[in-house]
């Protein structure tokens, strides 16, 4: 997937992809508006909402009601030493009425997230300056 990126005015900045735009800003501390959220909160909400389309696409499959499923997520920092070692904690909350048998698979859906399993495979970042 390409992104482009264009700076906007204060502190925003657009990524564009396919046929979407995405605006980021920074908080009044860091001279920006506070209007879009910061570029590091679009990563763990994409995380959430990625677990969230496993969890509603494997309720779907078994007709089950997943509409008070509730998803929550905290990032959580593991390392006093190193402020990048965090977990991600992903809590799902589910109504009395699931099904137990379901509740193993349903952290197995959850695991399939291609959000989650990128991140656990450390992904290869390559930064270069060209003309």
């Amino acid at each position: 997937m390409k992104i482009d990126i264009d700076y906007l005015e204060g502190k925003k900045i657009k990524a564009s992809f396919n046929s979407f735009e995405v605006i980021s800003d920074q908080s009044k501390s860091s001279g920006g508006q506070e209007e879009s959220p910061e570029p590091f909160d679009y990563f763990p909400a994409s995380t959430a909402l990625c677990v969230a389309h496993y969890i509603r696409s494997f309720c779907e499959a078994r007709k089950i009601d997943y509409k008070e499923v509730r998803i929550s997520q905290d990032i959580i920092n593991i390392d006093e030493k190193n402020k990048y070692k965090r977990k991600i904690k992903i809590n799902i909350e589910v109504p009395e009425s699931f099904p137990k048998k379901y509740k193993k698979a349903l952290v197995l859906a959850a695991n399939g997230c291609t959000v989650k399993k990128i991140i656990e495979n450390v992904p290869v970042f390559e930064v270069e300056v060209g003309q």
